[in-house]
């Protein structure tokens, strides 16, 4: 018969739903899960309490019927085209923090908004600055939403 680790037993007993608190995601612990603290929409690991974007990537890879909100297409180091569908549930699009400066800038015309935290939405219109460690979400307007986003 095999042997349980009773702090591991213990542990997902206890805690069985965890909130980044990077982004405010939140997930169910998984036992099988051996990063059970990362974040797979941030990348964001609430146990060491630092991004491992390598982790959330090799994550991604060995999850591929997982599917982020937008799909994305890498330009140049900093530089990514995404793709956000009409027919994605708002509820994806949640607030959340990055952990480095952007830019975004619409590729088409569109009246999804963006709303900061404490202003008003504002529609994605030229080039739009989120600080580092802003809280922000998209809002859904009609159509799909393409946008250029620099990473500084």
């Amino acid at each position: 018969m095999k042997h349980l680790n009773k702090y591991k037993v213990f542990e997902i007993a206890k805690i069985k739903e965890v909130t980044c608190d990077n982004c405010d995601w939140n997930w169910e612990i998984e036992i099988n899960d051996d990063r059970k603290y990362l974040c797979h929409q941030c990348g964001y690991d609430n146990e060491l309490k630092e991004f491992d974007m390598k982790a959330l990537k090799e994550w991604q890879n060995e999850n591929p019927d997982v599917e982020l909100p937008f799909i994305e297409e890498q330009i140049s180091e900093n530089i990514f085209i995404r793709e956000f569908k009409q027919e994605t549930d708002s509820g994806e699009f949640m607030w959340h923090r990055d952990r480095e400066d952007r830019i975004i800038e619409s590729i088409n015309e569109t009246d999804w908004m963006i709303q900061i935290d404490n202003q008003l939405p504002k529609v994605i219109e030229g080039k739009l600055i989120i600080p580092m460690g802003v809280y922000h979400r998209l809002i859904k307007g009609s159509g799909d939403l393409k946008i250029k986003l620099t990473k500084k």
